[in-house]
């Protein structure tokens, strides 16, 4: 590790807690250990500073050794993992190779269903944005607000503009991009046209109306824009 990464607020205290391992204050393959699991199940990346407190140490340096030793381990063996050291702080992440394996099963594991009354309310919005939660609600003749909340939780919709006509300028919604990569489109002059959308002629002659189909949606990490 280049001595220069050493944070001035640290340097001075080196000397004091660079050999705090050695001491066996907490031995190094049981540091690793709990660094390896405060990273396993945190999503962002965690500062050296944060991960001494959490393990109750006083300095960062041993943190920053026994890290470093962890990554070596990671490389020697082949590990799936890899250890990045991104924002200022430490990650625990999946080397790119795995990355279509990996795909396969968080695509699985976190799908998610649309309601037909939240599918029918993401098309409204679709097709008529800028559109207003109470112009929705007339469409639909029903309320409308947990379902767009949903579909903002999912990163479909989002707030586009206010509708400063009105008092209290009012949410206008839209859909995002993360809409047009569920539904494998390019933009949305490739939304289906009216003529699209037509149910094919019946031979038997069923009027039936068809049942609205379930579609899956891939929850994004987060959620960017708030009403």
């Amino acid at each position: 590790m280049d001595e220069h990464d050493i944070p001035e607020d640290t340097a001075s205290d080196e000397t004091a807690a660079g050999h705090v391992i050695a001491m066996g204050a907490i031995p190094q393959d049981a540091l690793m250990a709990k660094l390896e699991a405060l990273l396993f199940v945190h999503a962002r990346p965690v500062s050296a500073r944060r991960l001494a407190e959490l393990v109750g140490l006083a300095s960062v340096i041993p943190v920053k050794q026994a890290l470093e030793a962890l990554q070596k381990r990671y490389d020697s063996v082949g590990s799936a993992f890899s250890l990045q050291e991104l924002a200022k702080g430490y990650t625990l992440t999946t080397r790119p190779e795995h990355d279509d394996l990996l795909k396969q099963l968080v695509r699985e594991r976190e799908a998610q269903k649309l309601s037909p009354a939240t599918l029918e309310a993401l098309a409204i919005i679709a097709y008529k944005q800028p559109i207003g939660r109470g112009e929705l609600e007339n469409i639909r003749g029903a309320g409308s607000d947990h379902l767009v909340r949903a579909l903002m939780d999912r990163g479909l919709v989002k707030v586009t503009e206010r509708d400063t006509s009105k008092p209290g300028n009012p949410a206008l919604y839209g859909t995002t991009a993360e809409f047009l990569r569920v539904f494998g489109l390019r933009s949305l002059s490739e939304l289906p046209t009216e003529g699209d959308l037509a149910a094919p002629a019946d031979s038997n002659g069923d009027d039936e109306e068809p049942a609205i189909e379930q579609t899956e949606v891939t929850a994004p990490e987060t959620t960017s824009d708030e009403e």
